[in-house]
């Protein structure tokens, strides 16, 4: 009874999903399988294809669908991502772990230098590549999945026809219309299928939908994926982006195709960690960065809490390490050799973990590899992240992208198109090719933008197991800072025991070793950076560091938050 008890007011304070009220916070407990994503809708429509008899990777797909109908600034069908699927009926066998890559490519007509192209923008028609979200879903939910493709659609063609905008949405809207006060109405008038005057009047809680994009979820639903790269989708896609300026061709589209890859592994505190490899850069520097921290397992056992100054500089000097090594070598596999042998060498960690000085920072160049071995030619602010763990103990960690907040700005189909080819490096050392954000990142030849090659990507999809199989699933959105945000998550959790809502709430920084600042969030104690300034970092607040989504395995269930920073919320049962 005392059990029972002490369970009932655990599931109050977190809101039971088992019950008919609907959760009010973030933060939930759910018995049996949950999703966590940055809205409630989207995760009930992962719940709904659970409960359905599909399994997690029908969840995942569902959620990431009806994710780009509700959030159109972050994600969609124009976007692309990665996808890392556990199976937990082989245990913990390396060889149920899939890693997929649904990255986008850069298209044929591309040309390998940028600055053959004059009057290149980041929002434009040259920006846009090859989208893979449709194909990767489709291909995720034919080969693991539980459910017909069109059973996963179905939520997402519902809720286009209309939902309630939420306050998250609502700011991205305002906020796109103050930034481009001529074009920003008409772009949001066209989402949504409104006139201008609508567009500028819109507020949380207004009913919208998108028309345009139910046509396309219709086919899609009705034909399968391949509407979207061949015949009159693809050609509308193809002429809204060439009257943009950009190349995309219909051969492009036919072309596109998935790729299979391994998932990269390593173990930490007794955990088996599951992270994505390239062309994602963010599973490289997760590994890196835990690889150093190993090598301080004393000292982290030393500090009190996440915002501990001792810590907290660890954690920022193995982050700037990973990050020159990003810099300097992280490219498209298929174009360029990425020297992970040496990357992920336990014995190169021990090396960097030596050069950490506990009263001062590094010289700037003193982080990553010295002698830099030859990697040879062969912003994420629209992005999403979506965690599932259903009955069976199966899960995925998917994120998927637009890159910036409503890509390239351009609409096809109802459509929102990405502006991937930003993620490339314009020349050897200079950031992004269109960049001067503070949040650029730089780039060495193993990320020039080639045709058909997969730009470097910061998402960093994560599955973390233990001795009950899957222990965590999570992930981030917000570009260099997922990988910050993700591993805070893990260390929050694995370091200092913290549940859920702890790890989620906890405030977080943020350094990707150019520019030399010390991010952090306004919750960071005054003392923690006074100390931190004192061994020589230079700090700036930064309102927010990531929006992330997490589920924890618990002696009761499954312990689940979405990030209070993007407004999302989870679902379960």
């Amino acid at each position: 009874m005392l059990l029972a008890m002490l369970w009932l007011a655990h599931a109050t304070s977190l809101g039971f999903a088992g019950t008919s009220s609907r959760p009010a916070a973030p933060f939930l407990h759910a018995r049996h399988a949950a999703v966590a994503s940055d809205s409630r809708a989207a995760s009930e429509a992962g719940v709904d294809a659970l409960k359905a008899g599909g399994n997690a990777v029908d969840a995942a797909c569902a959620t990431a669908l009806a994710l780009g109908v509700v959030n159109p600034f972050a994600s969609g069908l124009g976007g692309g991502g990665f996808a890392l699927v556990y199976q937990a009926k082989a245990g913990i066998k390396p060889s149920r772990a899939i890693a997929l890559d649904f990255r986008e490519t850069a298209p044929a007509a591309l040309a390998a230098d940028p600055s053959e192209k004059t009057d290149i923008r980041p929002q434009s028609g040259l920006s846009v590549g090859v989208p893979g979200e449709a194909r990767g879903l489709a291909d995720l939910v034919r080969r693991y999945g539980k459910l017909p493709f069109s059973r996963c659609v179905e939520p997402a063609l519902k809720l286009s026809r209309g939902f309630s905008v939420s306050p998250w949405l609502a700011q991205h809207i305002q906020d796109e219309i103050t930034r481009n006060p001529d074009s920003g109405p008409k772009l949001i008038g066209k989402i949504f299928s409104i006139d201008q005057q609508a567009a500028r009047r819109l507020r949380t809680g207004d009913q919208v939908g998108r028309p345009n994009l139910t046509a396309t979820l219709e086919r899609l639903a009705r034909e399968g994926a391949e509407v979207l790269y061949q015949g009159e989708l693809a050609r509308s896609i193809v002429g809204e982006v060439r009257a943009a300026g950009g190349v995309l061709t219909l051969d492009d589209l036919t072309r596109y195709a998935p790729v299979d890859r391994l998932p990269l592994t390593t173990t930490f505190l007794g955990h088996r960690i599951l992270v994505m490899p390239p062309p994602s850069a963010g599973g490289t520097i997760q590994i890196e960065v835990l690889g150093i921290l190993a090598n301080h397992a004393t000292s982290l056992k030393r500090e009190e809490s996440p915002v501990s100054p001792g810590y907290l500089h660890l954690l920022v000097e193995a982050l700037k390490h990973g990050f020159a090594d990003r810099a300097h070598f992280l490219g498209d596999p298929a174009f360029t050799r990425v020297p992970l042998e040496h990357l992920l060498d336990v014995s190169y960690h021990r090396e960097l973990a030596g050069r950490i000085r506990d009263d001062r920072v590094l010289g700037h160049r003193d982080y990553g590899t010295f002698d830099r071995p030859a990697g040879g030619p062969a912003r994420d602010a629209g992005t999403a992240h979506i965690s599932v763990v259903d009955k069976a103990g199966n899960a995925v960690a998917l994120t998927t992208t637009i890159n910036l907040e409503f890509g390239s700005r351009i609409v096809a189909s109802g459509i929102v198109l990405n502006n991937e080819m930003d993620d490339f490096a314009r020349t050897t050392g200079s950031p992004n090719i269109y960049g001067a954000d503070v949040f650029s990142l730089s780039g060495s030849e193993a990320n020039l933008p080639r045709p058909g090659k997969r730009p470097v990507s910061s998402m960093s999809p994560t599955i973390v197991l233990g001795d009950r199989g899957v222990e965590m699933v999570a992930g981030a959105a917000g570009g260099p800072r997922i990988v910050s945000a993700t591993l805070q998550l893990m260390l929050d959790v694995l370091v200092f025991g913290h549940d859920a809502r702890q790890a989620m709430t906890s405030p977080r920084i943020h350094h990707q070793w150019e520019p030399e600042i010390l991010y952090f969030e306004p919750a960071t104690p005054s003392e923690t950076l006074r100390a931190l300034e004192n061994k020589g970092h230079r700090t700036q607040s930064r309102a927010d560091i990531g929006k992330a989504n997490l589920i924890l395995r618990s002696p009761l269930g499954l312990d689940v938050a979405a990030d209070p920073r993007s407004g999302g919320e989870p679902a379960g049962y």
